[in-house]
């Protein structure tokens, strides 16, 4: 049993090593969140995952500040307006975000959605 995960941790491509960990990082916790790969759009929704990106990007005269976050399953992106930094928001670190979800321009994106970092 041992050595068919060393086999398949060697032929494994990077994209699925890293979305094997993250769902197993974040699809074992108990949050009550949705997974990202079957976010309900329009609705109130609880999601879980790490931050893999940050920028800061001009937006309806203002600046945003775009976080992208993963669980292993998809990708959503939390657009919080004038806010230029999130103090301990940085990349690698989990969080848990609430609000409302929609598509835009082929992404899931949370305005302004509350926030919870995790350790």
């Amino acid at each position: 049993m041992g050595l068919k995960r060393i086999v398949r941790g060697l032929t494994a491509s990077a994209d699925d090593l890293d979305r094997q960990r993250l769902t197993g990082r974040f699809g074992e916790l108990d949050l009550g969140q949705a997974a990202l790969g079957e976010c309900p759009l329009r609705r109130p929704v609880r999601v879980t995952g790490e931050v893999a990106g940050m920028r800061v990007v001009p937006r309806a005269g203002t600046t945003s500040l775009e976080v992208s976050v993963e669980d292993g399953t998809g990708e959503a992106t939390a657009i919080f307006s004038g806010r230029r930094r999130i103090r301990g928001l940085d990349p690698g670190r989990g969080v848990v975000l609430e609000g409302v979800a929609r598509r835009e321009r082929g992404r899931i994106v949370l305005l302004n959605p509350a926030y919870t970092i995790l350790p």
